[in-house]
Formats: C-alpha cells, sequence, structure tokens
C-alpha cells in the first residue's frame, strides 16, 4: 500500500513538471513565431508543443510499464478542443491584443478549455479490445 502512494506521488510530480514546461513551452512558441503571422503562430505552437508532450506523456509521464499508455487516439481526442480553442481565441482577439496580450489570453483560454476537456475525457473508463 505504501509503495502504491509512492508510486502515485511520483506520476503526481512527473505530471505536475510536464504541465508547467508546457505551460511556459506552448505561449513561449506563439510568441516567438507571432511575426510569421497569429494564425501561423498558433498553428505552429499547437503542433510542436502537442507533438512533444504527446511523447512526454507516453515517456516519462505514463510509460507502458506503470499499466497506462496514453493512446494517440485519446490524446488527440483530449488536444483538440484546446487547439481549436486556441485558433477561435486567435480569430476573435487579434485585432484586439498586443502581441503579449494576445499570448497571455490563449494561454489563459487554453489552459481554461485543457483543464476541463481532459477532466471528462481521461474521466472515461478505458476500453480493452
Amino acid at each position: 500500500m505504501e509503495a502504491e502512494i509512492e508510486s502515485g506521488r511520483r506520476a503526481f510530480v512527473r505530471f505536475s513538471l510536464s504541465g508547467a514546461a508546457f505551460t511556459i513551452l506552448g505561449p513561449g512558441l506563439f510568441w516567438l513565431a507571432y511575426p510569421l503571422g497569429p494564425f501561423v503562430a498558433v498553428t505552429v505552437a499547437e503542433l510542436i508543443a502537442h507533438a512533444l508532450r504527446f511523447i512526454t506523456f507516453r515517456r516519462f509521464v505514463f510509460p507502458a510499464k506503470k499499466e497506462y499508455r496514453v493512446s494517440l487516439a485519446r490524446y488527440v481526442a483530449s488536444a483538440l478542443p484546446v487547439s481549436l480553442s486556441g485558433v477561435l481565441a486567435v480569430a476573435f482577439l487579434r485585432n484586439r491584443l498586443d502581441r503579449t496580450m494576445l499570448t497571455f489570453s490563449v494561454a489563459t483560454i487554453s489552459m481554461g478549455v485543457g483543464f476541463l476537456w481532459s477532466r471528462f475525457v481521461y474521466s472515461q473508463p478505458v476500453t480493452k479490445r
């Protein structure tokens, strides 16, 4: 029982570190790519951040030996609304906010949507086929 609790704590630490890193990386990529245009910036940031996040989840946060494997289908299902919310936020706010405020706004909206949607997706039972 004690080993199980310790394992859960380590998993939580890995998840938290990953979350912190990608909370900085995604908006940072958007801000850096912004001179290419806001839609190019959000596309570049989303593609790079989510590809790296998926790899990180599979290898570091939820490794296969821990009896749980992050599937591509479930990851895409959890990430798609987040990416869509970022694109929509850019569409509505790009002419109203400067580069830095747009970066913070898109990040805040994406985090909120990501938190709520991931809670829903990952609360669903995993079926084994």
